[in-house]
């Protein structure tokens, strides 16, 4: 048993000196009692969370199961939670802030291996939702519901030959039964169904927060030019407001109605402080923390409308173009009203890299 000091501090003039206690396995140590790291003011932290190492110079990291991360284990290992079966630590996966924080994760490694696709989404016309054509954006889903519950829609985005990620709410309350890829129209007979095997909703998904799920089909997806998946983002800067970004999604059309086309619009990204003055303004509730971020359109010439997502579009992803790869970037969460001044709300994928990595490719050690 060793007693190991550390001080950890969110202000360089202010240390907080804590006591960790640690149990010696092997040739590692794991916390058992310990404190976590203190970063963007926050002392309680948990698997996928980011977090710092006390000291200098500053490195930053990412809560993880020490069974998968071997750099954050051994004698200075930096306690996140501790469960009674799996030990959470700080993981480190930068030097400093402002890094690619999984340049050389598993995600990457998978999308290094997609084929790469035209990337253009300059034909978008702001300001306007437009029909998708066929084959445009190949990782696009559409979920299935059965019994009273078909007339449930929502998204999902494939990301790997046998995974999807959707909005949790999307298969909390209604469960879907399959997906279907390769269609702009869901009355497509020529489409391709899967069938799902089992659903992986985020352990601490709670009303509006953690809103994310991870879909396992029964059988692998064949790739080709109707269906292929997306690439994750990881990085965690903010995108530029300027950056186009596309979403789309099944949802309710400009008048309201329901439609049977997938649609797309183009959307930028709002400044999170901004988008949550203006939920506040109207009174809706907005969740804390910036694992989330929003974004809307262009107001319409046509019925003064701006471009936002509405009922249906949930789970879809938004996406933007890099170097002829397409990255999901975000996915559906919510919104205030349809079409109003008030942005649309995505769960920030990038924050959730580790999570997905971890359901989806079994949490590979780096």
């Amino acid at each position: 048993m060793v007693i190991m000091r550390l001080y950890c501090s969110a202000n360089p003039r202010q240390s907080l000196l804590v006591t960790v206690l640690l149990l010696s396995v092997t040739t590692s140590a794991f916390p058992v009692n310990g404190a976590p790291t203190v970063y963007k003011n926050k002392t309680e932290f948990y698997e996928g969370d980011d977090c710092e190492f006390p000291g200098t110079p500053r490195r930053t990291g990412v809560c993880r199961k020490a069974a998968e991360c071997r750099r954050g284990t051994g004698p200075n290992a930096v306690h996140c939670e501790f469960s009674v079966h799996d030990a959470v630590v700080c993981c480190p996966t930068s030097d400093g802030v402002g890094t690619n924080r999984f340049m050389a994760g598993i995600a990457k490694q998978e999308c290094d291996g997609f084929q790469s696709r035209s990337g253009s989404l300059a034909d978008h016309i702001a300001g306007n939702r437009n029909r998708v054509a066929l084959d445009e954006f190949p990782f696009m889903g559409h979920l299935n519901y059965g019994g009273d519950s078909s007339d449930v829609d929502c998204g999902a985005a494939l990301i790997s030959k046998r995974f999807l990620l959707t909005a949790a709410h999307c298969v909390k309350s209604f469960k879907p039964v399959s997906v279907t890829l390769g269609a702009v129209d869901k009355n497509d007979d020529g489409a391709s169904q899967y069938l799902i095997k089992q659903i992986h909703v985020h352990e601490r998904y709670k009303k509006k927060q953690n809103d994310l799920a991870v879909i396992e089909l029964q059988q692998d997806v064949m790739f080709d030019a109707h269906q292929s998946p997306i690439c994750l983002n990881n990085d965690l800067q903010d995108i530029d407001p300027a950056v186009n970004l596309t979403v789309m999604g099944w949802g309710l059309d400009g008048s309201g109605s329901r439609t049977n086309y997938l649609f797309k619009a183009t959307v930028n990204r709002v400044n999170l402080e901004q988008c949550r003055a203006m939920f506040n303004a109207v009174m809706l509730p907005f969740p804390t923390g910036d694992k989330i971020m929003c974004a809307i359109g262009e107001k319409s010439k046509v019925n003064d409308e701006y471009t936002d997502t509405c009922q249906g579009d949930s789970g879809g992803p938004l996406i933007m173009s890099v170097r002829e790869k397409f990255y999901l970037v975000g996915v559906v969460a919510f919104g205030a009203t349809c079409g109003g001044s008030t942005p649309g709300v995505y769960t920030r994928v990038s924050h959730y890299i580790d999570w997905i990595e971890q359901k989806v490719w079994g949490g590979r050690i780096l």
